[in-house]
């Protein structure tokens, strides 16, 4: 562990706890850091600098935070519960705050919380879960309401994070949005050429090819699309690789075509080339390709499942939001959006508005109303809120 984690700074310090930083993670702890700047130290601290899950780079470009690697050169899965908790112990000690953005589930974590609890150091919960995730147990969401009781407030998504923690007990207990946001410019600037033309925009998915993500049902709805689009139909570009790689391929029809993995400058290249991103899972706790999208303007295909329709797509207005498994209804959306270049620029205008919502700018405001109730940050999460439900 480094950076000298175990010295008392003179303000106040709050702490942001993930198991590993992608540059998503860096975009949210520079932000509550600028946010909370001659007010409070922000300590950015993750457990780990790999993981077997993600093949994100090490994270880099934390200035305004201090920056914790508790196990630098590691991954995250090779190391022991007990040395993680011992050593996000250590690092966290001195801190006011502590939010959480480690799975709940996990055994150091809910020793982490209830230590954390009885040292009277408040206890923040940021999560993406919600009720609709998949099937769940009463006997278990009993447990976990437990587990749970030991965090004073929670960070969360959107509306149905939010209806989800109520549902486990937080009854009272402040639920702030802005925890599924990434940092706009940063997207933005990672590409340097111009938009491309109407023309050439294609239809675009970006993830893992692993089975919540309903490829087959995205490539069945494509080839319907082609159908009832007949010589002007666009392509139909998969970036991304994964387990259902080779399957895929056997099952695509013409006009789609798979770039492999591809770098978050790459990502944002074909972001900002895209017609509309394509987002179809049968589970999807966010889904943050739909808020890098929405700072190009460009709309969202998503599903039911996808959580960041919530504060992001509205049907009809910034994309389409379809039933997992229809088929016809991919198909639709897909021929509403590729027919008229006025009708799609409203699409974009409506989209472009609308990509503030998923800013990291969101996240501070939540940090901030947590650490300040009565700052301007508080009084923009209750903002966002209403934005959510009404607009």
């Amino acid at each position: 562990m480094g950076n000298g984690s175990e010295l008392k700074s003179e303000l106040p310090q709050v702490a942001i706890l993930f198991s590993q930083f992608a540059a998503y993670h860096v975009d949210r702890v520079e932000a509550a850091a600028r946010r909370l700047a001659g007010r409070a130290e922000v300590l950015a601290v993750e457990y780990a600098t790999t993981s077997a899950a993600y093949a994100w780079e090490p994270a880099e470009g934390i200035e305004h935070a201090r920056h914790i690697t508790l196990f630098p050169g590691k991954s995250y899965d090779e190391v022991g519960h007990l040395a993680r908790y011992r050593a996000a112990m250590k690092a966290v000690s001195n801190a006011d705050m502590v939010c959480i953005g480690v799975p709940y589930s996990e055994r150091d974590i809910i020793a982490l919380s209830w230590r954390l609890k009885a040292a009277g150091t408040r206890c923040v919960m940021m999560t993406e879960s919600k009720f609709d995730d998949f099937p769940r147990s009463l006997p278990r969401e009993q447990a976990k309401s437990r587990l749970l009781s030991v965090y004073r407030a929670a960070i969360v998504g959107g509306l149905r994070q939010r209806e989800y923690l109520r549902f486990l007990g937080f009854g009272s207990k402040p639920i702030l949005p802005g925890y599924d946001t990434v940092g706009i410019d940063r997207i933005r600037s990672q590409d340097g050429a111009e938009a491309a033309r109407w023309e050439e925009r294609d239809f675009l998915f970006v993830g893992r090819f692993v089975e919540k993500k309903n490829l087959r049902v995205l490539l069945q709805g494509y080839a319907r699309y082609r159908e009832l689009a007949g010589g002007a139909a666009r392509k139909l570009v998969l970036a991304g690789d994964g387990e259902l790689a080779g399957e895929l391929r056997e099952l695509a029809c013409d006009g789609v075509e798979f770039t492999g993995f591809l770098r978050a400058e790459e990502v944002s290249q074909r972001l900002n080339r895209a017609l509309a991103l394509c987002l179809v899972s049968t589970e999807e706790q966010w889904g943050l390709v739909v808020n890098e999208a929405a700072a190009f303007g460009v709309p969202a295909i998503v599903s039911t499942a996808v959580g960041s329709r919530d504060a992001l797509v509205r049907s009809g207005v910034t994309g389409y939001v379809v039933e997992p498994q229809s088929i016809e209804g991919v198909a639709r959306a897909m021929l509403a959006l590729s027919q008229s270049q006025p009708a799609w620029q409203r699409y974009s205008d409506a989209t472009a508005e609308r990509a503030q919502m998923g800013d990291t700018e969101r996240f501070a405001d939540a940090v901030e109303a947590l650490f300040d109730p009565d700052s301007e940050g508080a009084t923009r999460a209750v903002e966002f809120w209403e934005e959510m439900a009404t607009t």
